[in-house]
């Protein structure tokens, strides 16, 4: 949370500013107002878009860059303990998670700087040409100029991370617009980047709803590259408005993890009660579908019910929290919206479920349905819902059975099985023995159909956030 009170959530070409408007950051426990951020007009967005795309004109070198990224992982693990309490107040997560998150960021900068230093274009072979066997190809990447970030609120640290660090890394100016429910981590960040050195107005920072905010910002001609993350409508309408930018979208989900005949349950278990109820759910690869062969249905329903039961949800910042709030009343209320309507649809609730205002006891529903709404939505809460499969076929209809394809968590020690479900399951990953929550930040992460388009992680976005200059010598021979 901001101390000083010149850091005002506003940030134009290396200034903090005040804008017309005040957003109030409330703590999601408490509800209590922990800090109010100031919230730009058009004109400050027309204006920080215009400086980025000045900054992005003028040369930076690869050395300040990777040097820039270093310098703010220094400067944010010296403020880990005020980061941490900041993150547990906007977000409702326990100091747990925001010690991961944070550990991940700082990662995620170093990968990003190492990256920078190796960024690189290839030798075009052109001797087998006729006629230009003297010829020399070669291409270059260059940076795209202005990206625009625009993220999430149950990632406020390793998200913004994932699209600012290979950003600057690749040489460009970024347009920051976080989450207006959480934007102290990003606010953090930015002044960590500041003292670090970067240059005026490559990276700015507009706090504010995306109605009004992201939705200007987007649209801007000067932008070369949104790279954005959150619902699939509003990903549908950044395509719809934002021209020739380019795109990296990682968009809804519906999870599936799958349990198959001869899945090694201890192994299972905990991970998918880890992976179903961190951060309330509220992650987009949370486990959200279970799909349970027949044979270990029983077994698995049972063991899991006493696990999920064994699980504290309350205050965050008690030490035997497992499970805080979701970020706001209303979408407790959503979460419980979707629990009765699986019950209605025959869905059983083995344990949890009870809901008051954004709390939502962790809750495992048992003999989930298609015609429930929660088989093909996403329900971005603490619930993991069971169904029962008999067959390979049966399993992968009911896992691609949405309209989203994120990523996809295998528990099975037939290899013959587990790349069979690999080549038919339409996901952007599938994780073999882990959960669909699988995460390591240098892999390739990203969706297809309605979960989205491109991949983040720091080696695809840097390349992604660059474009491919070619360069030709046309040789002569010396000798004529």
């Amino acid at each position: 949370m901001p101390t000083d009170p010149s850091v005002t959530g506003l940030f134009i070409d290396g200034v903090w500013e005040h804008g017309r408007e005040r957003l109030a950051v409330l703590d999601k426990f408490t509800g209590e107002r922990v800090a109010e951020l100031s919230v730009p007009g058009p004109d400050e967005v027309d204006r920080a878009v215009a400086g980025a795309a000045v900054a992005a004109g003028r040369p930076w070198s690869v050395t300040a860059r990777a040097a820039t990224l270093r310098g703010a992982v220094a400067r944010l693990g010296a403020r880990r303990a005020e980061i941490v309490a900041g993150y547990v107040a906007e977000t409702g997560f326990t100091p747990a998670d925001a010690a991961t998150e944070l550990d991940r960021t700082l990662q995620i900068f170093e990968l990003c700087a190492q990256e920078a230093e190796r960024l690189t274009g290839e030798l075009v072979p052109l001797a087998g040409v006729p006629g230009h066997e003297r010829s020399l190809c070669f291409t270059q990447r260059v940076p795209v100029g202005v990206v625009v970030a625009v993220t999430p609120f149950n990632a406020p640290l390793s998200t913004v991370a994932h699209k600012i660090a290979p950003a600057l890394a690749a040489g460009n100016a970024v347009v920051l617009k976080p989450a207006e429910q959480t934007p102290l981590c990003a606010v953090a960040m930015v002044e960590a980047l500041h003292a670090a050195g970067v240059p005026d107005g490559r990276i700015q920072l507009l706090c504010g709803p995306g109605e009004t905010v992201g939705d200007r910002v987007v649209r801007h001609p000067a932008v070369g590259y949104v790279t954005f993350t959150g619902s699939t409508a509003v990903g549908r309408h950044i395509r719809a408005v934002c021209g020739l930018a380019r795109t990296q979208l990682e968009l809804g989900s519906n999870s599936p993890t799958l349990l198959w005949r001869d899945a090694d349950l201890d192994l299972a278990l905990p991970l998918v009660v880890r992976a179903g109820f961190r951060k309330a759910g509220q992650v987009c690869t949370s486990v959200q579908r279970l799909l349970v062969h027949r044979d270990l249905a029983e077994e698995a329903a049972g063991r899991l019910a006493g696990l999920v039961g064994a699980l504290h949800h309350g205050d965050p910042r008690d030490p035997g929290t497992d499970v805080g709030p979701v970020i706001s009343a209303e979408s407790g209320e959503r979460v419980a919206g979707l629990l009765a309507d699986a019950r209605s649809a025959g869905a059983r609730v083995l344990i949890g479920g009870r809901q008051c205002g954004s709390m939502v006891a962790p809750a495992l529903l048992a003999d989930l349905t298609g015609a429930a709404r929660l088989a093909v939505e996403e329900a971005f809460g603490p619930l993991v819902a069971m169904s029962t499969v008999d067959s390979f076929e049966a399993a992968v209809a009911a896992a691609n059975r949405t309209r989203f394809g994120l990523q996809a968590g295998v528990f099975c020690r037939d290899l013959d099985v587990a790349f069979a479900f690999a080549r038919e399951l339409r996901m952007g990953g599938v994780i073999i023995n882990d959960t669909s929550s699988y995460h390591p930040d240098p892999m390739p992460y990203g969706g297809v159909k309605d979960s989205g388009q491109g991949v983040e992680g720091p080696r695809y976005s840097v390349r992604d956030m660059t474009d491919s200059r070619t360069v030709v010598l046309r040789l002569r021979d010396p000798a004529g």
